[in-house]
Protein backbone atom coordinates (compact mmCIF):
# COMPACT_ATOMS: atom_id res chain seq x y z
CA UNK A 1 0.00 0.00 0.00
CA UNK A 2 1.68 3.53 -0.61
CA UNK A 3 1.91 5.50 2.18
CA UNK A 4 1.17 8.70 1.24
CA UNK A 5 -2.08 7.48 0.71
CA UNK A 6 -2.26 7.33 4.46
CA UNK A 7 -0.20 10.62 5.25
CA UNK A 8 -2.76 12.67 2.87
CA UNK A 9 -5.25 11.91 5.57
CA UNK A 10 -3.19 13.40 8.13
CA UNK A 11 -1.97 16.06 5.86
CA UNK A 12 -5.51 17.50 4.86
CA UNK A 13 -5.64 18.33 8.83
CA UNK A 14 -2.72 20.24 8.93
CA UNK A 15 -3.33 21.60 5.16
CA UNK A 16 -7.14 22.84 6.58
CA UNK A 17 -5.74 24.00 10.12
CA UNK A 18 -7.41 27.30 10.21
CA UNK A 19 -10.99 25.77 9.13
CA UNK A 20 -10.09 23.03 12.01
CA UNK A 21 -9.89 25.13 14.48
CA UNK A 22 -11.73 28.03 14.07
CA UNK A 23 -14.92 25.39 13.77
CA UNK A 24 -13.10 23.67 17.44
CA UNK A 25 -13.22 27.06 18.53
CA UNK A 26 -16.66 28.17 17.39
CA UNK A 27 -18.16 24.87 18.38
CA UNK A 28 -16.56 25.71 22.21
CA UNK A 29 -18.21 29.39 22.13
CA UNK A 30 -21.65 28.13 21.03
CA UNK A 31 -21.63 24.89 23.56
CA UNK A 32 -20.05 27.02 26.45
CA UNK A 33 -22.92 26.99 28.49
CA UNK A 34 -23.68 23.29 28.20
CA UNK A 35 -19.69 22.39 28.81
CA UNK A 36 -19.38 24.44 31.26
CA UNK A 37 -22.49 23.68 33.81
CA UNK A 38 -22.16 19.56 32.54
CA UNK A 39 -25.45 19.64 31.24
CA UNK A 40 -26.54 16.89 29.93
CA UNK A 41 -30.28 15.35 28.96
CA UNK A 42 -32.69 14.01 31.35
CA UNK A 43 -32.90 10.33 29.47
CA UNK A 44 -29.58 8.37 28.64
CA UNK A 45 -27.43 11.61 29.14
CA UNK A 46 -28.63 11.23 32.62
CA UNK A 47 -28.43 7.88 33.22
CA UNK A 48 -24.91 7.33 31.80
CA UNK A 49 -23.75 10.72 33.44
CA UNK A 50 -20.08 10.28 33.53
CA UNK A 51 -19.22 6.84 33.58
CA UNK A 52 -19.78 4.27 30.65
CA UNK A 53 -18.51 1.42 29.06
CA UNK A 54 -20.66 0.16 26.10
CA UNK A 55 -21.29 -3.57 26.69
CA UNK A 56 -23.93 -6.07 25.51
CA UNK A 57 -26.74 -3.53 25.32
CA UNK A 58 -25.00 -1.65 22.19
CA UNK A 59 -23.88 -4.77 20.99
CA UNK A 60 -27.70 -5.44 20.35
CA UNK A 61 -27.65 -2.57 18.53
CA UNK A 62 -25.62 -3.30 16.15
CA UNK A 63 -23.01 -0.77 17.69
CA UNK A 64 -19.59 -2.72 18.15
CA UNK A 65 -16.95 -0.81 17.71
CA UNK A 66 -18.44 1.39 20.54
CA UNK A 67 -17.23 -0.93 22.48
CA UNK A 68 -13.54 -0.31 21.77
CA UNK A 69 -13.69 3.35 21.85
CA UNK A 70 -15.46 3.21 25.09
CA UNK A 71 -12.39 0.82 26.51
CA UNK A 72 -9.88 3.52 24.69
CA UNK A 73 -11.14 6.61 26.81
CA UNK A 74 -11.21 3.87 29.92
CA UNK A 75 -15.54 4.70 29.74
CA UNK A 76 -14.88 8.58 31.24
CA UNK A 77 -17.12 11.03 29.96
CA UNK A 78 -16.50 14.33 32.11
CA UNK A 79 -16.08 18.00 30.87
CA UNK A 80 -14.82 19.97 28.71
CA UNK A 81 -12.50 16.86 27.37
CA UNK A 82 -15.53 14.57 26.15
CA UNK A 83 -17.08 17.76 24.54
CA UNK A 84 -14.25 19.12 22.86
CA UNK A 85 -13.11 15.83 21.58
CA UNK A 86 -16.62 15.32 20.11
CA UNK A 87 -16.10 18.97 18.68
CA UNK A 88 -12.74 18.33 16.93
CA UNK A 89 -14.19 14.85 15.39
CA UNK A 90 -17.11 16.75 13.74
CA UNK A 91 -14.90 19.99 13.37
CA UNK A 92 -11.93 17.42 11.58
CA UNK A 93 -15.10 16.07 9.02
CA UNK A 94 -15.29 19.44 7.64
CA UNK A 95 -11.70 19.35 6.90
CA UNK A 96 -12.40 16.87 4.31
CA UNK A 97 -15.65 18.12 3.17
CA UNK A 98 -13.84 21.50 2.23
CA UNK A 99 -11.17 19.53 0.03
CA UNK A 100 -13.83 17.27 -1.49
CA UNK A 101 -15.49 19.95 -3.07
CA UNK A 102 -12.30 21.83 -3.87
CA UNK A 103 -12.95 25.04 -1.59
CA UNK A 104 -9.23 25.35 -0.47
CA UNK A 105 -9.34 28.69 1.56
CA UNK A 106 -12.42 29.83 0.62
CA UNK A 107 -14.29 31.44 3.39
CA UNK A 108 -17.71 30.05 2.80
CA UNK A 109 -15.72 26.76 4.07
CA UNK A 110 -16.05 28.19 7.47
CA UNK A 111 -19.39 29.10 7.15
CA UNK A 112 -20.13 25.84 5.91
CA UNK A 113 -18.68 24.30 8.45
CA UNK A 114 -20.30 26.48 11.44
CA UNK A 115 -23.80 25.82 9.68
CA UNK A 116 -23.49 22.53 10.72
CA UNK A 117 -21.58 22.70 14.09
CA UNK A 118 -24.17 24.89 15.16
CA UNK A 119 -26.93 22.29 14.45
CA UNK A 120 -29.07 21.00 16.86
CA UNK A 121 -27.94 17.57 16.40
CA UNK A 122 -24.76 18.46 17.50
CA UNK A 123 -26.24 20.15 20.38
CA UNK A 124 -28.31 16.86 21.15
CA UNK A 125 -25.55 14.75 20.48
CA UNK A 126 -23.19 16.60 23.28
CA UNK A 127 -26.13 16.19 25.93
CA UNK A 128 -25.74 12.28 25.58
CA UNK A 129 -21.81 13.24 26.73
CA UNK A 130 -20.89 9.07 27.32
CA UNK A 131 -21.65 8.46 23.60
CA UNK A 132 -20.72 11.80 22.23
CA UNK A 133 -17.37 11.12 21.13
CA UNK A 134 -19.48 8.18 19.22
CA UNK A 135 -20.82 10.59 17.38
CA UNK A 136 -18.33 12.84 16.14
CA UNK A 137 -16.18 9.83 15.78
CA UNK A 138 -18.96 8.47 13.56
CA UNK A 139 -19.27 11.59 11.39
CA UNK A 140 -15.68 12.14 11.18
CA UNK A 141 -15.68 8.16 9.44
CA UNK A 142 -18.82 8.60 7.14
CA UNK A 143 -16.79 11.76 5.97
CA UNK A 144 -13.67 9.65 5.53
CA UNK A 145 -15.52 7.14 3.73
CA UNK A 146 -16.22 9.58 0.91
CA UNK A 147 -13.05 11.19 0.48
CA UNK A 148 -11.11 8.52 0.29
CA UNK A 149 -13.19 6.97 -2.77
CA UNK A 150 -13.04 10.04 -4.36
CA UNK A 151 -9.42 11.67 -3.60
CA UNK A 152 -7.67 8.65 -3.92
CA UNK A 153 -5.42 7.99 -6.52
CA UNK A 154 -5.07 4.10 -6.03
CA UNK A 155 -8.49 2.90 -6.97
CA UNK A 156 -8.55 -0.50 -5.13
CA UNK A 157 -7.35 1.06 -1.64
CA UNK A 158 -10.08 3.52 -2.15
CA UNK A 159 -12.79 1.10 -2.19
CA UNK A 160 -11.15 -1.10 0.62
CA UNK A 161 -10.40 1.79 3.10
CA UNK A 162 -13.75 3.68 2.47
CA UNK A 163 -15.82 0.24 3.04
CA UNK A 164 -13.91 -0.09 6.26
CA UNK A 165 -14.53 3.22 7.54
CA UNK A 166 -17.95 3.29 6.27
CA UNK A 167 -18.04 -0.24 8.93
CA UNK A 168 -16.63 1.54 11.15
CA UNK A 169 -19.01 4.27 11.14
CA UNK A 170 -21.82 2.27 11.67
CA UNK A 171 -20.18 -0.10 14.64
CA UNK A 172 -20.87 3.41 16.25
CA UNK A 173 -23.66 4.71 15.19
CA UNK A 174 -25.50 3.42 12.43
CA UNK A 175 -27.47 6.51 11.30
CA UNK A 176 -24.47 8.08 9.67
CA UNK A 177 -24.42 5.87 6.72
CA UNK A 178 -26.66 8.76 5.84
CA UNK A 179 -23.84 11.36 5.73
CA UNK A 180 -21.68 8.96 3.51
CA UNK A 181 -24.48 8.79 1.31
CA UNK A 182 -25.71 12.19 1.16
CA UNK A 183 -22.30 13.18 0.61
CA UNK A 184 -21.50 11.23 -2.07
CA UNK A 185 -24.73 12.40 -3.84
CA UNK A 186 -23.62 15.76 -3.54
CA UNK A 187 -20.36 15.08 -4.86
CA UNK A 188 -21.53 13.89 -7.97
CA UNK A 189 -23.73 17.02 -8.43
CA UNK A 190 -20.78 18.55 -8.13
CA UNK A 191 -18.65 16.45 -10.76
CA UNK A 192 -21.41 16.08 -12.92
CA UNK A 193 -21.24 20.09 -13.92
CA UNK A 194 -17.43 20.00 -14.23
CA UNK A 195 -16.88 19.06 -18.05
CA UNK A 196 -13.33 18.52 -17.62
CA UNK A 197 -14.34 15.40 -15.85
CA UNK A 198 -15.60 12.84 -18.72
CA UNK A 199 -18.64 10.85 -18.21
CA UNK A 200 -16.95 7.49 -18.16
CA UNK A 201 -14.97 8.68 -15.33
CA UNK A 202 -18.02 9.69 -13.41
CA UNK A 203 -19.69 6.21 -13.83
CA UNK A 204 -16.31 4.32 -12.68
CA UNK A 205 -16.92 6.73 -9.66
CA UNK A 206 -20.59 5.28 -8.93
CA UNK A 207 -19.54 2.19 -9.52
CA UNK A 208 -16.68 2.39 -7.41
CA UNK A 209 -18.63 3.37 -4.58
CA UNK A 210 -21.48 1.06 -4.63
CA UNK A 211 -18.85 -1.55 -4.45
CA UNK A 212 -17.28 -0.01 -1.39
CA UNK A 213 -20.44 0.30 -0.21
CA UNK A 214 -21.01 -3.63 -0.79
CA UNK A 215 -17.60 -4.11 0.76
CA UNK A 216 -18.47 -1.84 3.92
CA UNK A 217 -21.65 -3.93 4.52
CA UNK A 218 -20.53 -7.48 4.11
CA UNK A 219 -17.51 -6.25 7.04
CA UNK A 220 -20.18 -4.58 9.03
CA UNK A 221 -22.59 -7.32 8.99
CA UNK A 222 -19.65 -10.05 9.40
CA UNK A 223 -17.82 -8.12 12.29
CA UNK A 224 -20.94 -7.82 14.19
CA UNK A 225 -22.51 -11.53 13.89
CA UNK A 226 -18.77 -12.76 15.15
CA UNK A 227 -19.10 -10.29 18.24
CA UNK A 228 -22.84 -11.83 18.56
CA UNK A 229 -21.50 -15.03 18.29
CA UNK A 230 -18.41 -14.73 20.58
CA UNK A 231 -20.41 -12.62 23.38
CA UNK A 232 -23.70 -15.25 23.17
CA UNK A 233 -26.01 -12.02 22.34
CA UNK A 234 -29.20 -12.06 19.96
CA UNK A 235 -29.91 -8.07 17.83
CA UNK A 236 -32.59 -6.30 19.91
CA UNK A 237 -35.56 -5.06 18.89
CA UNK A 238 -35.13 -1.69 19.73
CA UNK A 239 -35.85 0.68 16.90
CA UNK A 240 -35.52 -1.40 13.90
CA UNK A 241 -32.03 -2.61 15.17
CA UNK A 242 -32.79 -6.83 14.82
CA UNK A 243 -34.60 -6.00 11.24
CA UNK A 244 -31.22 -5.93 9.69
CA UNK A 245 -31.56 -8.40 6.41
CA UNK A 246 -30.73 -8.05 3.09
CA UNK A 247 -34.26 -9.32 2.11
CA UNK A 248 -35.85 -7.81 4.49
CA UNK A 249 -34.40 -4.64 2.78
CA UNK A 250 -35.63 -5.29 -0.65
CA UNK A 251 -38.90 -6.59 0.56
CA UNK A 252 -39.30 -2.98 2.01
CA UNK A 253 -37.77 -0.92 -0.27
CA UNK A 254 -40.65 0.99 -1.89
CA UNK A 255 -42.33 1.50 2.02
CA UNK A 256 -38.52 2.54 2.86
CA UNK A 257 -37.84 4.92 0.40
CA UNK A 258 -41.56 6.84 0.59
CA UNK A 259 -40.60 6.95 4.57
CA UNK A 260 -37.42 8.99 3.73
CA UNK A 261 -39.23 11.13 1.84
CA UNK A 262 -41.59 11.47 4.57
CA UNK A 263 -39.32 12.12 6.79
CA UNK A 264 -37.20 14.42 5.01
CA UNK A 265 -40.44 16.37 4.46
CA UNK A 266 -41.22 16.74 8.35
CA UNK A 267 -37.66 17.80 9.48
CA UNK A 268 -37.60 20.91 6.98
CA UNK A 269 -40.98 21.71 6.38
CA UNK A 270 -43.50 20.23 9.26
CA UNK A 271 -41.67 21.67 12.04
CA UNK A 272 -41.35 18.44 13.36
CA UNK A 273 -37.77 19.21 15.19
CA UNK A 274 -37.10 22.74 16.37
CA UNK A 275 -33.95 23.17 14.37
CA UNK A 276 -33.72 27.16 13.87
CA UNK A 277 -35.21 29.52 15.53
CA UNK A 278 -36.42 31.17 12.44
CA UNK A 279 -38.16 28.44 10.47
CA UNK A 280 -41.47 29.21 11.88
CA UNK A 281 -41.00 32.53 9.40
CA UNK A 282 -40.65 29.82 6.43
CA UNK A 283 -36.95 30.06 6.24
CA UNK A 284 -36.36 26.47 4.97
CA UNK A 285 -39.19 27.42 2.69
CA UNK A 286 -36.82 29.92 0.95
CA UNK A 287 -34.16 28.13 1.50
CA UNK A 288 -35.30 25.24 -0.80
CA UNK A 289 -36.97 27.57 -3.18
CA UNK A 290 -33.46 29.06 -4.09
CA UNK A 291 -31.93 25.52 -3.57
CA UNK A 292 -34.00 24.66 -6.31
CA UNK A 293 -33.38 27.39 -8.76
CA UNK A 294 -29.69 26.99 -8.44
CA UNK A 295 -29.97 22.85 -9.23
CA UNK A 296 -32.01 23.84 -12.11
CA UNK A 297 -29.31 26.29 -13.71
CA UNK A 298 -26.92 23.49 -12.69
CA UNK A 299 -28.92 21.20 -14.73
CA UNK A 300 -29.47 23.43 -17.83
CA UNK A 301 -25.52 23.98 -18.01
CA UNK A 302 -25.07 20.14 -17.24
CA UNK A 303 -27.88 19.29 -20.01
CA UNK A 304 -25.51 21.31 -22.66
CA UNK A 305 -22.61 19.33 -22.02
CA UNK A 306 -24.66 15.92 -22.30
CA UNK A 307 -28.36 14.83 -22.32
CA UNK A 308 -27.38 11.57 -20.46
CA UNK A 309 -25.42 13.33 -18.10
CA UNK A 310 -28.24 15.46 -17.23
CA UNK A 311 -30.62 12.70 -16.65
CA UNK A 312 -28.06 11.41 -14.09
CA UNK A 313 -28.05 14.34 -12.62
CA UNK A 314 -31.65 14.78 -12.07
CA UNK A 315 -31.73 11.21 -10.90
CA UNK A 316 -29.48 12.20 -7.73
CA UNK A 317 -31.31 15.20 -6.82
CA UNK A 318 -34.32 12.96 -6.50
CA UNK A 319 -31.90 10.96 -4.37
CA UNK A 320 -31.31 13.62 -1.90
CA UNK A 321 -33.93 12.80 0.62
CA UNK A 322 -33.49 9.28 0.12
CA UNK A 323 -29.45 9.16 0.88
CA UNK A 324 -29.62 11.35 4.15
CA UNK A 325 -32.49 8.85 5.46
CA UNK A 326 -30.62 5.95 4.46
CA UNK A 327 -30.50 4.02 7.39
CA UNK A 328 -34.30 3.83 7.31
CA UNK A 329 -33.25 1.48 3.98
CA UNK A 330 -31.26 -0.46 6.40
CA UNK A 331 -33.18 -0.85 9.70
CA UNK A 332 -36.51 -1.14 7.92
CA UNK A 333 -38.55 -0.77 10.90
CA UNK A 334 -36.59 2.08 12.78
CA UNK A 335 -37.93 5.32 13.54
CA UNK A 336 -36.21 8.66 13.14
CA UNK A 337 -35.03 10.51 16.43
CA UNK A 338 -33.37 14.14 16.68
CA UNK A 339 -29.43 12.24 16.64
CA UNK A 340 -30.07 10.24 13.78
CA UNK A 341 -30.76 13.44 12.03
CA UNK A 342 -26.83 14.55 10.99
CA UNK A 343 -27.31 14.21 7.22
CA UNK A 344 -30.11 16.20 6.88
CA UNK A 345 -28.15 18.43 8.97
CA UNK A 346 -25.53 18.50 5.83
CA UNK A 347 -28.26 19.64 3.45
CA UNK A 348 -27.64 23.60 3.63
CA UNK A 349 -23.74 23.06 4.10
CA UNK A 350 -23.37 21.08 1.53
CA UNK A 351 -25.36 22.74 -0.70
CA UNK A 352 -23.31 25.36 0.35
CA UNK A 353 -20.28 24.40 -0.80
CA UNK A 354 -21.90 22.84 -4.29
CA UNK A 355 -22.52 26.30 -5.30
CA UNK A 356 -19.25 27.27 -4.33
CA UNK A 357 -16.78 26.42 -6.68
CA UNK A 358 -17.92 25.10 -10.00
CA UNK A 359 -17.35 26.54 -13.53
CA UNK A 360 -16.61 30.15 -12.88
CA UNK A 361 -15.11 31.88 -10.82
CA UNK A 362 -16.74 34.84 -10.23
CA UNK A 363 -19.66 34.51 -7.95
CA UNK A 364 -23.18 34.95 -9.55
CA UNK A 365 -25.55 37.22 -8.06
CA UNK A 366 -28.04 34.15 -7.29
CA UNK A 367 -24.72 32.83 -4.98
CA UNK A 368 -24.04 35.67 -3.38
CA UNK A 369 -27.91 35.05 -2.32
CA UNK A 370 -27.69 31.81 -1.28
CA UNK A 371 -24.54 33.16 0.82
CA UNK A 372 -26.48 35.32 2.88
CA UNK A 373 -29.39 33.49 3.30
CA UNK A 374 -26.97 30.83 4.59
CA UNK A 375 -25.89 33.43 7.26
CA UNK A 376 -29.65 33.92 8.38
CA UNK A 377 -29.31 30.12 8.70
CA UNK A 378 -26.16 29.94 10.89
CA UNK A 379 -28.03 33.29 12.93
CA UNK A 380 -30.96 30.96 13.47
CA UNK A 381 -29.08 27.75 14.43
CA UNK A 382 -26.82 29.18 16.89
CA UNK A 383 -29.93 30.90 19.05
CA UNK A 384 -31.94 27.52 18.70
CA UNK A 385 -28.44 25.45 20.30
CA UNK A 386 -28.81 28.57 22.70
CA UNK A 387 -32.52 27.63 24.03
CA UNK A 388 -31.82 23.93 23.88
CA UNK A 389 -28.72 24.70 26.16
CA UNK A 390 -30.71 27.14 28.58
CA UNK A 391 -33.57 24.52 28.82
CA UNK A 392 -31.74 22.01 29.95
CA UNK A 393 -30.03 24.39 32.67
CA UNK A 394 -33.48 25.83 33.98
CA UNK A 395 -34.92 22.35 34.08
CA UNK A 396 -31.71 20.56 35.94
CA UNK A 397 -31.98 23.10 38.62
CA UNK A 398 -35.40 23.18 38.92
CA UNK A 399 -35.39 19.42 39.49
CA UNK A 400 -32.60 19.24 42.03
CA UNK A 401 -34.29 22.02 43.90
CA UNK A 402 -37.12 19.78 43.74
CA UNK A 403 -35.65 16.73 44.39
CA UNK A 404 -33.23 18.53 47.71
CA UNK A 405 -36.56 19.50 49.12
CA UNK A 406 -37.68 16.25 48.84
CA UNK A 407 -34.74 14.75 50.56
CA UNK A 408 -35.34 17.12 53.58
CA UNK A 409 -38.98 16.00 53.95
CA UNK A 410 -38.02 12.29 53.60
CA UNK A 411 -35.57 13.06 56.61
CA UNK A 412 -38.31 15.19 58.10
CA UNK A 413 -40.49 12.14 58.32
CA UNK A 414 -38.02 9.43 58.99
CA UNK A 415 -38.45 7.64 56.07
CA UNK A 416 -34.55 8.47 55.27
CA UNK A 417 -32.59 5.58 55.98
CA UNK A 418 -30.23 3.25 54.53
CA UNK A 419 -32.63 0.38 54.50
CA UNK A 420 -35.59 1.81 52.36
CA UNK A 421 -36.89 1.49 49.07
CA UNK A 422 -38.20 4.28 47.37
CA UNK A 423 -40.47 4.74 44.34
CA UNK A 424 -41.20 8.07 42.92
CA UNK A 425 -44.30 8.84 41.04
CA UNK A 426 -44.29 10.93 37.68
CA UNK A 427 -41.84 13.64 36.81
CA UNK A 428 -40.78 17.14 37.92
CA UNK A 429 -41.80 18.91 34.94
CA UNK A 430 -45.77 18.16 35.13
CA UNK A 431 -45.27 18.98 38.81
CA UNK A 432 -46.88 22.77 39.32
CA UNK A 433 -43.85 23.96 41.40
CA UNK A 434 -41.36 23.24 38.53
CA UNK A 435 -40.83 26.75 37.40
CA UNK A 436 -38.85 27.59 34.09
CA UNK A 437 -38.95 30.44 31.40
CA UNK A 438 -40.26 30.19 28.35
CA UNK A 439 -37.41 29.18 26.66
CA UNK A 440 -38.29 25.42 27.88
CA UNK A 441 -41.51 25.51 25.91
CA UNK A 442 -39.28 26.49 23.06
CA UNK A 443 -36.47 24.20 23.15
CA UNK A 444 -36.68 20.41 21.67
CA UNK A 445 -38.36 18.16 23.41
CA UNK A 446 -34.90 16.33 24.58
CA UNK A 447 -33.65 19.45 26.05
CA UNK A 448 -36.49 19.81 27.90
CA UNK A 449 -34.81 18.50 31.47
CA UNK A 450 -36.76 17.23 33.98
CA UNK A 451 -39.57 16.19 31.29
CA UNK A 452 -38.21 12.52 30.51
CA UNK A 453 -39.59 9.61 29.53
CA UNK A 454 -42.55 7.73 31.79
CA UNK A 455 -42.38 4.40 31.24
CA UNK A 456 -41.36 2.33 34.35
CA UNK A 457 -37.35 1.78 33.61
CA UNK A 458 -36.99 5.61 32.63
CA UNK A 459 -38.95 7.16 35.41
CA UNK A 460 -36.56 4.59 37.57
CA UNK A 461 -33.22 5.66 35.96
CA UNK A 462 -34.00 9.07 35.38
CA UNK A 463 -34.74 9.53 39.20
CA UNK A 464 -32.34 7.29 40.18
CA UNK A 465 -29.96 9.56 38.39
CA UNK A 466 -31.63 12.43 39.25
CA UNK A 467 -30.59 11.60 43.13
CA UNK A 468 -27.07 9.96 42.78
CA UNK A 469 -25.42 12.66 40.35
CA UNK A 470 -27.09 15.62 40.97
CA UNK A 471 -28.32 15.38 44.94
CA UNK A 472 -24.74 13.22 46.11
CA UNK A 473 -27.82 10.74 47.52
CA UNK A 474 -27.06 7.52 47.66
CA UNK A 475 -30.89 6.40 48.05
CA UNK A 476 -32.11 3.25 45.99
CA UNK A 477 -35.00 3.06 44.32
CA UNK A 478 -37.39 0.28 43.95
CA UNK A 479 -37.71 -2.11 40.85
CA UNK A 480 -39.88 -2.10 37.95
CA UNK A 481 -42.29 -4.82 40.16
CA UNK A 482 -42.41 -2.51 42.95
CA UNK A 483 -43.37 0.59 40.87
CA UNK A 484 -45.70 -1.26 39.06
CA UNK A 485 -47.38 -1.98 42.53
CA UNK A 486 -47.09 1.34 43.14
CA UNK A 487 -48.83 2.43 40.46
CA UNK A 488 -51.68 0.52 40.33
CA UNK A 489 -52.42 0.37 43.58
CA UNK A 490 -55.77 3.08 44.84
CA UNK A 491 -54.32 4.31 47.73
CA UNK A 492 -51.51 5.99 45.87
CA UNK A 493 -54.18 6.71 43.21
CA UNK A 494 -55.26 8.89 45.75
CA UNK A 495 -52.63 10.61 46.94
CA UNK A 496 -51.90 14.51 46.51
CA UNK A 497 -48.66 15.60 44.89
CA UNK A 498 -45.67 17.04 45.69
CA UNK A 499 -45.80 19.48 47.99
CA UNK A 500 -48.39 18.90 49.76
CA UNK A 501 -48.95 17.21 52.61
CA UNK A 502 -49.25 13.49 52.63
CA UNK A 503 -47.06 12.93 49.16
CA UNK A 504 -45.06 10.91 50.95
CA UNK A 505 -46.12 7.60 52.42
CA UNK A 506 -44.78 4.14 53.28
CA UNK A 507 -47.26 1.83 51.52
CA UNK A 508 -45.76 -2.07 52.57
CA UNK A 509 -41.80 -1.70 52.32
CA UNK A 510 -41.68 1.19 49.77
CA UNK A 511 -42.16 4.82 50.53
CA UNK A 512 -44.07 5.97 47.58
CA UNK A 513 -43.41 10.34 46.67
CA UNK A 514 -45.61 11.70 44.53
CA UNK A 515 -44.15 14.24 42.45
CA UNK A 516 -46.96 14.24 39.30
CA UNK A 517 -50.31 12.84 38.25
Amino acid sequence: MNKENIKSIVGKIKEYRCLFLSGLIFGGIIYFLLISNSLVNSNDGLWEYNYYKAGKWSLSLGRWFWLYLDRLRFGISTEPLTSLISLACFSAGFVYIADLFELGKNKVSYLASMLFLSSNVVCISLSYRFMSPTFGLAFLLSVLAVWVICKWKNKIWGILFAGAFMALSMGLYQAYIGCTCFLFVGYVLFVLRDKRIILKDILKLIGRTLLSAVVGGGLYIGILNLHLKIFHISMSDYNGASSYSVGNMIRNFVGSVQGAYSTFSRFFFENYFKVNVLQEFYLFYVAFSLITVLLMIGLIKVWKISKIRAGIYLIFIFLIPVASNAVLLVATQAWTGLLMTAPMALCFPVFLCLEERHISAKRSKLQWVNIALMCLMLYGNVYQVQIDQQAMLEGQIATTTMAEDILHDLNDAGYLDGESEYCFLGVPAANEMFATSVIFEKANTDARFGAWYRDTNCNIRSWQGVFTYLCGSDIKICDAYGYQTAVTDEETANMPVYPQEGYIRKIGDIVIVKVSE
